[in-house]
């Protein structure tokens, strides 16, 4: 086993952030359900549904921490989900008014994580599904002014979600977007192969990738000017996205150099994709396949497919066949 994912051996501060973030608010629960059940009193919720829901948060947070490294966003949706739905049914069942409604004060909370953590369709939908079940259980009591009180937290707890998910898919977008080409940048297509080597690796399907340097773009800089190299990639950029299909990506990943990551696809199939999208291409540039092979990592796959991207360059350079807007060579 990896040491850095041995559990154990890793401190909160060195897990993903999902996990970090999980495994404290899944251990924090756990402590002040513990301490509640010690110091229960009657006239609260039964002592068992406390210690049920305290061996409920002690099993959360030793299976993400157990995790480690692998623990997934659709781990921590499954374990959200199971959250909200226990948060309505205490609700529902609590006979403490003031109780009813503290339970639905971590709704924000749960909001943030969703939002900030999870994907950012499903993570809302269950986000929304658990607090209707949370107001519903309120309704329930039949408390008007609990009612009203719900249903300000509720629209709280509503706005500050969408609030959050459109500034968090802004800062993605500055974060993971070349802001010349418009496509992704070196972390966004890095963080698209490394998913598409996870779901590669368990759906047992081949993923290739295509490296890419641009032809001569110094030569333009240097004779044309950088505004006319800057329109050169602009115009590739463009012919590139346009001849993807569903599922691939193409990403800037330095200044001349390109990636494309392409799910489902053998190295063949990349080859004939490299040919066709090399049709009618705006300027010349240099292309490597490589696709997955058992134990590679995002770097293998890369070195692999720079290193034929760099001989077909130096082929193409030596034989000096192709000229400035013949296509690429592979």
């Amino acid at each position: 086993m990896d040491q850095r994912s041995a559990p154990g051996r890793e401190s909160l501060r060195a897990l993903p952030p999902l996990t970090a973030v999980t495994a404290a608010m899944f251990g924090s629960a756990a402590g002040l359900l513990v301490a509640g059940a010690i110091a229960w009193q009657p006239g609260k919720n039964p002592r068992w549904v406390i210690s049920a829901l305290a061996v409920t948060a002690v099993v959360f947070f030793v299976w993400v921490w157990l995790r480690g490294r692998r623990f997934t966003a659709t781990e921590a949706l499954v374990m959200t989900a199971v959250q909200l739905a226990t948060i309505g049914g205490l609700t529902w069942t609590t006979q403490l008014p003031i109780g009813a409604f503290a339970n639905g004060t971590v709704l924000p909370i749960v909001g943030v994580y969703a939002t900030w953590f999870l994907h950012p369709v499903a993570g809302r939908v269950v986000l929304y599904l658990g607090t209707l079940w949370w107001f519903a259980a309120i309704v329930h009591h039949g408390d008007s002014t609990l009612a009203t009180f719900g249903a300000s937290l509720v629209v709280q707890t509503l706005v500050a979600t969408e609030a959050l998910s459109r500034i968090k898919h802004r800062l993605d977008r500055l974060a993971n977007m070349d802001s010349l080409t418009g496509m992704l940048n070196r972390r966004g297509i890095t963080a698209v192969l490394e998913q598409g080597l996870e779901q590669s690796a368990r759906r047992r399907r081949p993923l290739s990738v295509v490296a890419i340097d641009v032809d001569d773009l110094r030569e333009v800089n240097n004779t044309r000017g950088h505004r006319a190299g800057d329109q050169l990639l602009e115009s590739l950029a463009q012919h590139w996205i346009t001849g993807m299909r569903r599922g691939e990506a193409v990403g800037r990943t330095g200044g001349d150099e390109f990636l494309f990551v392409l799910p489902a696809t053998t190295e063949l199939e990349a080859e004939a994709l490299v040919q066709r999208v090399a049709a009618n291409s705006p300027g010349s540039w240099s292309a490597g396949v490589a696709e997955t092979r058992s134990g590679d990592t995002a770097t293998s796959l890369l070195e692999r497919a720079d290193r034929r991207m760099y001989i077909a360059k130096a082929a193409r350079r030596s034989s000096d066949v192709l000229d400035a807007g013949s296509g690429p060579s592979v």
